[in-house]
């Protein structure tokens, strides 16, 4: 994802590595996992996990009816018209495309899968793009009611409730709720519906008591406070879904084995 400020890259990191998947760690090769299944006559039938036409860390079965490359741009922008309307309206400040409109879902905004995780072919891809950042933020005490419109608009388009990319525990508290009374500088919220994600981050350097994050983003000519918003997807290949849900059909309802592979 395209952001300009180190903090929230890696706030955003969290949400963006759970779906892209285009890759699983360096895993050490491995035969593929196989499972047994019952064929239509009764007979028992051993098939390959090589097989599997999405990702060891993709539930394909909720790509089963889902919009595929090629389908996807239209619902996308329409979700991000609805984010943006809502956080606008409710924090009162404009929030801008990084890059013009007229290029997301670009040939660059998109990772097709090299591998399903088995050591065979995914029949997937993912995309990042569509960020939109402000130059200000309101006052902490209204960020609450931004992520609840954010919220409100995410839950109406589908995608599900926003929830905290890492939980407030003592160590988040002690990095990133240092301003006075515990006030959190940077909070950051993802909706995932399964196959689709938008993220909502909040910062305001200027809050981080120890200046470093002010001091950072004034040398990298970034925002000192700023409200990022992006999208991402993993859906199937442009054209493949026909072709993905006969792939996909002996693995309806089996349990996915640990990915095999690195890929």
């Amino acid at each position: 994802m395209r952001t300009r400020s180190r903090l929230v890259a890696t706030m955003l990191a969290v949400a963006t590595s759970v779906t892209l998947l285009t890759g699983c760690g360096i895993l050490a090769s491995q035969p593929a996992p196989t499972s047994t299944v019952r064929s239509a006559d009764g007979e028992s039938v051993v098939i390959s996990w090589e097989d599997y036409p999405a990702h060891a860390g993709v539930d394909g079965e909720r790509l089963l009816g889902a919009p595929d490359a090629a389908e996807l741009e239209g619902p996308a922008r329409g979700v991000m018209d609805a984010v943006r309307g809502a956080v606008q309206d409710e924090s009162g400040v404009p929030l801008h495309p990084l890059t013009p409109t007229t290029e997301w879902f670009g040939i660059d905004d998109w990772f097709p899968q090299q591998g399903n995780g088995y050591g065979g072919d995914s029949m997937l891809t993912s995309v990042n793009c569509c960020d939109l950042q402000s130059d200000a933020v309101p006052t902490p005490d209204r960020w609450d009611a931004v992520f609840a419109a954010a919220n409100a608009a995410l839950v109406e388009a589908g995608l599900g409730a926003l929830t905290e990319d890492q939980a407030l525990d003592d160590e988040y508290r002690d990095t990133y709720c240092t301003g006075a009374g515990g006030t959190c500088w940077l909070r950051s919220m993802t909706a995932y519906d399964g196959y689709q994600w938008v993220f909502v981050t909040i910062q305001d350097t200027t809050l981080d008591p120890t200046g470093d994050a002010a001091r950072e983003a004034e040398e990298m000519g970034w925002p000192l406070a700023s409200i990022a918003v992006g999208y991402g997807a993993t859906v199937v290949d442009a054209g493949r879904s026909d072709e993905f849900a006969a792939a996909i059909a002996p693995f309806v309802g089996l349990e996915r084995p640990d990915a095999t592979t690195s890929d």
